[in-house]
């Protein structure tokens, strides 16, 4: 990896005015690298190079935090189907204090997570290997985070009942989409309803080094997830609510 990498790392921080010591640029390089390293055997992603790595991972991942949502204001958070740990591990390095959970199914990618969160010392990284349709019924996570969030699980309505079921009443979760978030929404409304969440905002954020903006859907949850959700597995995906 060139010196064009830390150039372009340094760019993007200050495109999105987000400013980060030392050992935390080390730490998104490390975990960069390792992605890179690593996707052939774990088939992480299929951004192959070090720069579409840093650009449409992690810039996309720090892209939520030109929203301002208060992360210092929260003690737990989760992210549903996180795959190369996309958005959460570049999100943990900056708050390593916050109790970050990462949720998935395939368990080469939550083995990849580990190693990488152990060389970085993240000791509040907790990593799950299940499926969001079960581990939503667990009293061990049901309503337990202040904070989900998830990027590329599945359409809308979907997601909402994938994710919803994790956060704490008055907690909030945020989904990472793109151009037709529009339509997504407006198929949306009926699970909203079901599981007494509510559409909060919506806030653009252009990423980086790119010609893509990402839209940030943030969910409130006013009252407990009906018990019945979320629906046996594959059926939120073949039959959204």
């Amino acid at each position: 990896m060139d010196n064009r990498i830390h150039f372009l790392l340094e760019k993007g921080l200050k495109e999105l005015n987000i400013s980060i010591n030392s050992s935390q640029k080390d730490q998104i390089i490390y975990f960069l690298n390792m992605i890179e390293m690593n996707n052939r055997l774990f088939n992480l992603t299929g951004f192959k190079t070090h720069e579409s790595i840093l650009v449409e991972l992690i810039f996309d991942s720090f892209s939520l935090l030109k929203t301002n949502f208060p992360f210092n204001e929260i003690n737990t958070a989760i992210d549903v189907g996180t795959g190369a740990g996309i958005p959460g591990m570049p999100l943990n390095i900056l708050f390593p204090n916050i109790h970050f959970y990462y949720l998935d199914s395939n368990h080469k990618k939550i083995d990849f997570l580990k190693i990488v969160s152990n060389h970085l010392n993240l000791d509040q990284s907790f990593f799950l290997c299940d499926r969001a349709e079960s581990l939503g019924h667990s009293s061990l996570y049901r309503e337990k985070f202040d904070f989900a969030m998830t990027r590329a699980l599945s359409t809308l309505a979907t997601n909402i009942e994938l994710v919803t079921p994790f956060i704490k009443v008055k907690g909030r979760a945020v989904f990472f989409k793109g151009i037709s978030y529009q339509k997504e929404i407006s198929l949306a409304s009926n699970s909203l309803s079901l599981l007494n969440c509510q559409l909060d905002s919506i806030i653009p954020i252009p990423i980086p080094l790119s010609n893509r903006t990402n839209h940030f859907l943030f969910i409130s949850k006013s009252a407990s997830t009906p018990a019945i959700y979320p629906r046996r597995i594959g059926i939120p995906q073949k039959k959204p609510l």
